[in-house]
């Protein structure tokens, strides 16, 4: 706590994430980000693997993390009867073009994730996400963009997001 009362100003990735350490720390001194940074390779990836066809199939992020909830997530899609499949890759652009090949994305966390990449990446590649109430990117007003023009949105974000910083250290 004496590390962040002292901090010049906190950043944060979303208006969840900057609810969650107000109301844990009692801070003011909070930005938000409204979003994190992709390299430019990664945003090209995305916008390829967004035009690729998509399965009927669902996707559901493979993880032994347990607040990942992958267990409770395909417990989940057995019981509404939904077509899924495991997806996971030490390689992140075989795990983007598998997470890619989908239509729908169902990710439900036990903890909060202050954004999800994992979540805005599905996003990205045009994808439809099932999520609960754990996931930050899910409050941001560009959530509701997806594909190309939400890609175009998190280049913006490269430079937004560098100003927003180094505005906050002078």
């Amino acid at each position: 706590l004496g590390f962040y009362r002292k901090a010049k100003a906190i950043i944060c990735q979303s208006q969840f994430h900057m609810e969650i350490v107000r109301k844990n720390l009692k801070l003011d001194s909070l930005i938000n980000v409204g979003g994190n940074l992709w390299s430019e390779d990664s945003l090209a990836l995305m916008a390829e693997f967004a035009a690729i066809p998509k399965t009927d199939t669902y996707a559901i992020l493979d993880s032994e993390i347990e607040h990942k909830n992958t267990r409770e997530t395909v417990m989940y899609c057995e019981h509404k009867k939904l077509d899924y499949k495991l997806v996971k890759s030490d390689d992140y652009s075989d795990f983007l073009q598998q997470l890619g090949s989908h239509k729908t994305f169902v990710f439900l966390p036990k903890t909060p994730e202050t954004l999800s990449r994992v979540a805005v990446e599905a996003r990205m590649m045009g994808m439809s996400v099932i999520a609960n109430k754990m996931i930050g990117a899910t409050r941001e007003p560009w959530f509701s963009l997806k594909g190309l023009e939400l890609i175009e949105t998190m280049r913006g974000k490269r430079k937004e997001i560098k100003d927003i910083v180094l505005g906050a250290l002078t």
